[in-house]
């Protein structure tokens, strides 16, 4: 059981290391240098290598040099790009957050550049190789020599594309861009996919069994595809309880079965095997953990150490965008095997606008509290949202005492007069909003 689980988590972490592309690319041109030496005394290629004298070294000597010279210079090259990664790494995780290191490693375009330098260098090593001097005669592996030629000269014009693209790497403003980017298209992709039909056939689940987790660690989710056979197979339903991040510890009930398991250790070994637990937080995954990392961030730039209030004031409107996104989302989310299945045999509980607040938006405001423009800020983010909530008495309630967390916070920490005006002016339009929705509510400051 625990071996496909453990499977599993090595793909994640082969796949999300920087050196994944780079050893493909590696892989790749050591082929084609094979190829290559194998027809470079071809008579077809040697009639070319005579058509285009100019193309193609015929000297050993000159061979060589050229050869050593490119291996040699990539190398430096490759040693100065890997300090870099690391260098910018290590800025990303002070300055920014620890959590977007992997979203930064896996970037594709670095990768693919790192994974060309070690590739050149090799192919011009295994060219070197080809050379050949014997008594009679010498064989110069001319046409790999040009191709090695071709790919140095590639790899500096990659160089000056991997600069560029490193320094715009671990912009604040880049990396919250893209972060928003991602959840949003993720948050798109879910309201495109759900169906409000097949959502209001939401089991009840307050009697099922209950699965517990087999190991202890943070829960990402399940094999879709993979889950939904198995259940289907033996006519389940299951409804996954716990939120993707949620730290489970050993023997935590964390799935609701339509039928009680217990008795089927194989079946119950076949579901546990379908979990997927790690601590890396991948946009991918779900949208909760580009929202997370957007607060990290912001929580970040209200450091003594960084002080940045405006990284954070955008970082909050963001936040608000993508929640609003998130309200039309349902509460449970489902996955179907195939088009002609009629009702969800696999069932999810989306995080709800309480969780999402307390997560992202408290710690903001933890940080904050005596910052006036990032209470002003706070409000304005929960009046958009109020704006555009439908009528949900539950999401409404929790904007409202969010709201009411805020202004306890201003009364305790902001004293000037006129920053108290600000919010009380921000706190106006917030009454504004909550009585053209018909709610009596009202804020201000005492």
């Amino acid at each position: 059981m625990k071996a496909p689980r453990k499977l599993a988590a090595h793909y994640r972490a082969i796949v999300s290391s920087i050196g994944f592309y780079p050893a493909i690319i590696i892989s790749l041109l050591m082929l084609f240098g094979m190829f290559l030496a194998s027809i470079e005394y071809h008579p077809w290629i040697m009639q070319r290598k005579a058509a285009w004298p100019m193309l193609f070294v015929s000297d050993v000597d000159t061979a060589k040099t050229l050869l050593s010279t490119l291996a040699g210079g990539l190398i430096s090259l490759t040693v100065f790009s890997f300090s870099m990664v690391m260098v910018v790494l290590n800025n990303a995780s002070a300055t920014l957050s620890p959590r977007v290191l992997p979203g930064l490693i896996t970037m594709k375009a670095h990768q693919y550049v790192l994974g060309m330098y070690l590739g050149s260098i090799v192919f011009a090593l295994l060219t070197l190789m080809n050379i050949q001097i014997e008594s009679n005669y010498v064989q110069v592996p001319a046409l790999a020599t040009l191709f090695a030629l071709m790919l140095g000269i590639y790899s500096l014009m990659l160089f000056v594309f991997f600069i560029h693209s490193i320094s715009r790497a671990i912009q604040v403003d880049n990396v919250l861009n893209t972060l928003f980017s991602q959840t949003h298209q993720q948050l798109k992709n879910l309201i495109d996919y759900q169906d409000e039909h097949i959502v209001s056939m939401r089991p009840d689940t307050e009697h099922w069994f209950r699965l517990q987790s087999p190991q202890a660690g943070y829960f990402k989710g399940v094999q879709t595809q993979q889950l939904t056979k198995i259940i289907k197979e033996h006519n389940l339903e299951v409804m996954v309880e716990v939120e993707p991040g949620f730290f489970c510890v050993e023997g935590f009930p964390y799935l609701a079965l339509s039928q009680d398991i217990s008795e089927d250790d194989e079946l119950c070994a076949k579901i546990h095997k379908c979990s997927v637990f790690y601590i890396e937080e991948y946009i991918g995954d779900h949208y909760s953990y580009g929202l997370r990392q957007i607060a990290e961030i912001a929580i970040k730039a209200l450091s003594p150490g960084i002080n940045d209030p405006g990284t954070a004031v955008k970082a909050v409107d963001m936040l608000s965008i993508l929640t609003i996104a998130r309200l039309q989302v349902a509460d449970v989310n489902y996955t179907m095997l195939n088009a002609q299945q009629q009702r969800p045999s696999l069932w999810f509980l989306e995080p709800s606008l309480v969780s999402l607040l307390e997560k992202n938006f408290d710690p903001i405001r933890h940080y904050g509290c005596q910052d006036p423009t990032i209470l002003v800020n706070l409000i304005e983010a929960l009046k958009n949202i109020l704006f555009v909530c439908e009528y949900n008495k539950h999401y409404t309630q929790a904007l409202y005492d969010y709201v009411n967390a805020t202004v306890y916070d201003a009364n305790r920490n902001i004293h000037n007069p006129y920053e108290r005006a600000r919010i009380t002016n921000m706190l106006t339009k917030m009454n504004e909003v909550a009585k053209r929705r018909g709610d009596e509510i009202r804020f201000f400051i005492d």
